[in-house]
This record gives C-alpha cells, sequence and structure tokens, in this order.
C-alpha cells in the first residue's frame, strides 16, 4: 500500500488506519534493520523476504518441536534466529548455515521440513491472514550468524523421538 495512494482536494497525504501506518513504520525499520545485518533481502507487497543461496536453509517445524530445538541450541550457544510464523498450526522456522552439501539420503522427521535454495523465507513483520510474523529468537548485530543445518537437525530428531 503506497503511504500516497490517495490525497485530497489540498494534496495532504491521506493515510489508512493507525494500525496501517504502525505496520508501514515497523516494516521499514525491519527492513533498514536487515540490510544494516548484512542481509540482502527483497520486500513485495507480500512483506519481506530473505533469498535462500547456496550456503543457507532453513527447517520449519511445529511450534512444540521448535520450543525444545531453540531451548536445546540455547544450551550450546548455537541458538540462530527463529522465526514464528502464526496459525493454527503455529510453525518455527529456523535459519540455518549449509557446512556441507545436503546429502539426499539425509532424513528429517517427517514433522520437519527443509527449504532451500531457491525458497525464500519470510521474515517479521510479514503480515499473513492469521497475524503478522514475529520472531523466537531475533538476529542481533552479535548474534546474526546461522548455526549448522546438521545441529538443528539433530536436536529436531532428538525432540520428535521423545514425542514417539
Amino acid at each position: 500500500m503506497s503511504m500516497t495512494a490517495s490525497t485530497n482536494a489540498d494534496t495532504t497525504p491521506r493515510l489508512g488506519p493507525p494500525r496501517d501506518r504502525a505496520h508501514q513504520q515497523a516494516l521499514g525499520e525491519a527492513i533498514a534493520g536487515y540490510r544494516l545485518l548484512g542481509w540482502k533481502v527483497s520486500v513485495t507487497e507480500q512483506g519481506v523476504f530473505l533469498p535462500l543461496g547456496p550456503a543457507t536453509t532453513a527447517l520449519a517445524m511445529p511450534a512444540r518441536i521448535g520450543s525444545r530445538v531453540l531451548a536445546d541450541l540455547k544450551a550450546r550457544m548455537l541458538a540462530g534466529p527463529v522465526t514464528v510464523i502464526p496459525g493454527p498450526r503455529e510453525h518455527w522456522v529456523f535459519l540455518a548455515e549449509l557446512v556441507a552439501l545436503l546429502p539426499t539420503h539425509l532424513k528429517a522427521p517427517p514433522e520437519v521440513q527443509f527449504v532451500r535454495s531457491p525458497q525464500r523465507i519470510a521474515l517479521p513483520p510479514t503480515m499473513t491472514r492469521y497475524g503478522s510474523l514475529r520472531w523466537a529468537n531475533p538476529p542481533s548485530h552479535s548474534r546474526h550468524w546461522f548455526p549448522p543445518f546438521t545441529a538443528v537437525l539433530a536436536l529436531a530428531r532428538t525432540a520428535t523421538a521423545g514425542d514417539r
């Protein structure tokens, strides 16, 4: 939505409801913050996206598994950025580094999905029909790196094994 899409007779911009202004401001601040981290984000009408490259991947999983995986990564000082996708079945997306080629025989638990290049990951504050994406573990200038995908996968396997 353009902030200057509609104007009145004196050409003063007429903005949408305050929530739209707040979301537009949050969006602008988030984009600037991502770029300061060195992330090459793309912005579309749908939201803010991080394209995955040859050295990055993501692992998506239900929140019940994701919360355990994040706690275990934090305990090992390996926690990187994790987004939360709201919805009836909330999902967490762990950004991870490919430290080796992703073997084709590597199996993830059925609840865990790999997201690879050329896909892209939506970043907060991208809106969904269930609300805005948010961070379970936000990036910062001191913690904007991604953990090895093997660590995230191993902990996801352990978390799902506990459910069985």
